[in-house]
């Protein structure tokens, strides 16, 4: 049997690995596996050959690509404290060595690693794996790995992968393509001419390691556009890669030293807040914090012909999240509060908001989720200067919620449960429970914004370096409502809220990557399959007979085999849309999903039977 695996980062190395434990039950006497990467193991977004202040968000002792119960298993965390590393790391040809050798002396269980450690750690479960199979005189791996896939279709009954002008035949074949090009935007193309004639820096959305930043000059204005973990990774390139460095003043925050090469930097976003910092985790790695309230059980009482109302899933979702908040802020500032009986009483009373009114909480300890979604609701925004003032504040708060760690800053350990409950949230998606008009118009939309602003950001470090930035003037954040143009040779950009104080830019930086979306992705092996009418995006009939497209191929979420199509699977971001939060590594010892997924992938392609498909819950 012939097996191709399209896509070398984690979600391929954890089918490769998947199928090596599983091949000895299958029947097949031999099995070939071409595995293709435009990079090498690990992928692009976790190569080696990267900036080591870029850091990951996930601690790393909740991240691993081994299955649970695997021999020789080792998360991240234990592998950069073990001698394993050292040795591993040192054995590399890369010019960054020592700078890996460095960061593995400051990694504790807890600690938020640089990706280019992660790509280290992709790469030594590569060569376990490589290890592995030369045991094996039936199992042969063919890498192609700086290869660009450039077609991928099917002649008679063989999927043909063709690499450089070469036609690599396989029986089955799976792709997890990972972060990806998309075709410009009318937006994106308008800007980029206009970049092009006035010869300005107009930067689209990509990994922020592989952009060319060298041609930014210190007198130069850049304007970011976007907040999330990429804004943060464009900022330590500027300013940290730069040669200036950060002081701890011992009281959560920072001073920033500049070197003289930073150029201004201008951010914004639609919401115009940084995304929420990550707490200092405290957690262990196989601890996780249960759901109280949406859990299979009310899930299934609220269901009703078949669909879960959004009104009720949201409700249950924040319920937990204001459970979890009310507890740690007892156990932190409440000591007179009985924790236990509070709980009890807030997980079976009908009306929360008066059982809290209750407990006569200081106002400002009220949970209030329009202040936690729009933390500068209700400041009367006058210029860009007063609204620093009212982002130093949040931020000022929110790290110190932060600095009190994922298991007692009550916003931020409160926050931490829409991580806990992804695999509650994935159940009500896979299993198609919300009608497609809510599906469309409310999780799409304004719920799945929420949610990476919430629990998507980078750790608290990054938030501390953003005020010290801030103080410094390097940084200034923007009012909500950014908007962006071309004009009188330069870029302009302003809050509408203060839509007179224009600020001209040299640069401007799209933050972000691409999203993953079937319809417009550029990446060749989605549109041949596409033009070959072999994939096709997951279609949506709304009730008023309106069609849409989901991001996601369209599959068979038991399977994860593309609909109609024999022996072809996709995962990961190619899904998303479908699934949720398609991009996490696995977290050992919690039964995630993600590996349970990877093993079912594998023992289908192997023609072994699946004891019980993922279902989450």
């Amino acid at each position: 049997m012939k097996i191709g695996i399209i896509g070398a980062g984690p979600r391929g190395l954890l089918t490769l690995n998947n199928l090596i434990q599983n091949f000895a039950d299958a029947t097949d006497d031999d099995l070939t596996i071409h595995l293709f990467d435009r990079a090498e193991a690990g992928g692009r977004v976790w190569k080696v050959k990267q900036p080591i202040n870029l850091i990951m968000n996930s601690p790393a002792n909740e991240l691993s690509l081994f299955n649970d119960g695997q021999s020789h298993a080792y998360s991240i965390s234990q592998w950069a404290q073990s001698e394993l590393s050292t040795d591993f790391i040192k054995s590399l040809h890369v010019d960054n060595q020592q700078e890996l050798l460095d960061a593995l002396n400051k990694i504790s269980d807890n600690s938020y690693v640089p990706r280019a450690i992660c790509g280290a750690y992709c790469q030594w479960f590569f060569t376990q794996l490589v290890n592995e199979i030369k045991n094996n005189p039936h199992v042969d791996l063919i890498t192609h790995f700086n290869t660009n896939v450039d077609k991928v279709d099917k002649h008679n009954d063989n999927w043909v992968v063709s690499a450089q002008n070469v036609d690599y035949p396989v029986d089955k074949l799976v792709f997890s393509l990972g972060q990806q090009e998309n075709k410009l935007t009318n937006d994106q193309k308008s800007l980029q001419k206009y970049a092009k004639e006035c010869d300005l820096t107009y930067i689209l959305p990509k990994d922020a390691d592989e952009a060319d930043l060298s041609s930014i000059t210190h007198d130069q204005t850049v304007i970011i556009r976007g907040m999330g973990l990429s804004f943060n990774d464009y900022v330590s390139r500027l300013t940290e890669e730069r040669g200036g460095y950060f002081t701890n003043n011992g009281d959560n925050t920072l001073t920033y030293h500049p070197s003289g090469k930073e150029p201004t930097i201008y951010a914004g976003s639609r919401r115009g807040i940084p995304y929420y910092p990550k707490a200092i985790s405290q957690k262990q790695y196989d601890e996780n914090y249960s759901a109280v309230f949406l859990t299979k059980e009310n899930i299934d009482k609220l269901t009703k012909n078949d669909h879960l109302a959004f009104a009720d899933f949201q409700k249950l979702l924040r319920l937990d999240i204001e459970y979890r908040y009310y507890s740690l802020l007892i156990a932190h500032k409440h000591p007179e509060i009985d924790l236990k009986d509070f709980q009890e009483k807030f997980s079976t009373v009908d009306n929360v908001n008066a059982l809290i009114g209750s407990y006569h909480f200081d106002n400002e300890e009220v949970f209030d989720w329009d202040t936690i979604l729009n933390p500068v609701a209700g400041v009367k925004i006058t210029t860009l200067d007063d609204y620093q003032q009212h982002i130093q504040k949040w931020l000022n708060f929110i790290i110190n919620d932060a600095c009190l760690g994922s298991k007692t800053g009550p916003v931020t350990g409160a926050l931490e449960m829409l991580r806990d409950l992804r695999d509650n949230i994935r159940y009500v998606l896979s299993n198609h429970l919300l009608t497609n008009d809510e599906w469309v118009q409310k999780f799409l939309g304004q719920f799945s914004s929420n949610v990476k602003f919430l629990s998507m950001g980078a750790p608290v470090i990054r938030s501390q370096e953003i005020l010290a930035l801030m103080k410094q003037g390097i940084v200034k954040i923007l009012g909500p409502q950014m908007k962006v143009i071309g004009a009188n040779h330069h870029f302009m950009t302003c809050s509408f809220f203060y839509s007179k104080e224009i600020i001209p830019g040299d640069v401007l930086i799209e933050a972000r990557t691409n999203p993953a979306n079937t319809r417009f992705s550029a990446n060749p092996v989605i549109t041949s399959l596409m033009d070959e009418n072999i994939i096709h995006p997951l279609s949506i009939e709304l009730s008023d007979g309106q069609s849409v497209d989901n991001p996601s191929v369209d599959i068979d979420i038991h399977s994860d085999q593309v609909v109609n199509q024999k022996d072809l699977y996709t995962w990961g971001l190619n899904t998303e849309g479908l699934y949720f939060v398609t991009s996490a590594i696995p977290r050992p010892g919690v039964n995630d999903a993600i590996l349970t997924a990877a093993q079912d992938i594998a023992r289908n392609m192997l023609n072994l039977s699946v004891d019980q498909p993922t279902t989450y819950m």
